[in-house]
């Protein structure tokens, strides 16, 4: 029974080509509920989201981070944002909700991509598109992104333990391993 209810974790996969077809807004309502309910230190909810649907801003995005053409491809991408004033922990809260997201998206039978790494010098130029080209205020992080479409591309759902290296694995002391 844990395997049956385990499955959905095994089934999401990153995906990288969209068809044409938009997104719903009542499947974008879904998983904008998802990213809602992630959990959130002392429940201080610093998280906002930038709905992008304009092709010329995606465009841009895909331009600065030079990921093409699935960040143009993606009838909608969303930026994860905080106010980083309201929490420290506003990157954690933010990967969280992404977490949720896409796991919602493959509920829903929609594929996504978790795009954008704090720190390079890509992501920078990434940042200084949304705040500039959106209007991001300052003092918002900006988390992530996330494509989201419908899939063109099917990848098959990891076998359980697919992924699952027992060599990482440690017991109560670095030392004890089992396996």
């Amino acid at each position: 029974m844990a395997k049956k209810k385990l499955e959905l974790f095994r089934k999401r996969r990153t995906i990288r080509k969209f068809t044409d077809e938009d997104v719903s807004e009542q499947d974008l309502e879904a998983l904008l509920d998802a990213a809602s309910v992630a959990p959130s230190r002392l429940d201080r909810r610093p998280l906002y989201y930038l709905i992008i649907r304009s092709a010329a801003l995606k465009q841009k995005i895909a331009e600065a981070l030079r990921v093409r053409p699935y960040i143009e491809q993606a009838p909608v991408v969303i930026a994860v944002l905080a106010d980083a004033s309201v929490s420290p922990t506003w990157e954690l809260d933010g990967s969280a909700a992404i977490e949720n997201v896409l796991l919602a998206a493959t509920a829903l039978g929609l594929g996504s991509a978790w795009v954008g790494s704090m720190g390079s010098t890509m992501w920078d130029g990434a940042v200084q598109v949304l705040y500039v080209e959106a209007s991001v205020p300052a003092g918002y992080g900006i988390v992530s992104l996330v494509c989201i479409g419908h899939p063109a591309e099917e990848k098959a759902a990891y076998e359980p333990g697919a992924k699952l290296d027992r060599t990482r694995l440690r017991y109560d002391h670095w030392d004890n391993l089992k396996l």
